[in-house]
């Protein structure tokens, strides 16, 4: 069985270390690991400095399948899970498609963009649409989502939405 690298090694042989931690914090550490008895002044660099560091690498280190920064993974993680909520609403046997529209379809995000889609019917009575997209609402409150009803718009925002949207889901 191989043992996994003690911190120490990994310290003394990774140069990316340095990025992190001064060279001073690194000779705490490995005075620390050691056993060797730390002055009062690295005593307190420990518990004010490298500590914290390392608890917030810890706690960093959960997210670690975020850290290649891919472009939009926060968006398309949301998107995704609108769409399973809507998909696992009540009204979901009448569900025909799910659109995305907007900025977001076109690639064109700002900061203050949200996340625009609509969901398309078999039918719906307007009572529906309206609990419907209340019920979808109260599950994304925090997050910059708008979730409309395709089949209550007017043709003028159908026919831009078609002319310009990402297909979802479809129900086949």
């Amino acid at each position: 069985m191989r043992e996994r690298p003690r911190l120490l090694g990994f310290l003394e042989h990774n140069q990316e270390a340095r990025k992190i931690f001064g060279e001073r914090e690194l000779d705490i550490i490995k005075k620390q690991l050691k056993g060797i008895n730390l002055t009062q002044s690295e005593k307190n660099r420990l518990s004010r400095d490298i500590r914290k560091k390392l608890e917030f690498i810890e706690k960093i280190a959960g997210f670690e399948n975020e850290f290649k920064l891919k472009k939009g993974s926060e968006i398309k993680y949301l998107i995704n899970k609108v769409v399973e909520v809507i998909l696992h609403d009540k009204l979901k046997d009448k569900i025909k498609r799910v659109l995305l529209f907007g900025s977001t379809a076109k690639n064109e995000r700002i900061f203050r963009s949200d996340i625009d889609i609509a969901v398309e019917f078999d039918e719906i009575t307007n009572e529906e649409a309206f609990n419907f997209r209340v019920r979808i609402a109260g599950e994304f409150s925090d997050d910059k989502v708008d979730v409309q009803v395709f089949n209550i718009l007017p043709e003028k925002i159908k026919k831009s939405i078609l002319n310009n949207h990402k297909v979802l889901y479809e129900n086949e």
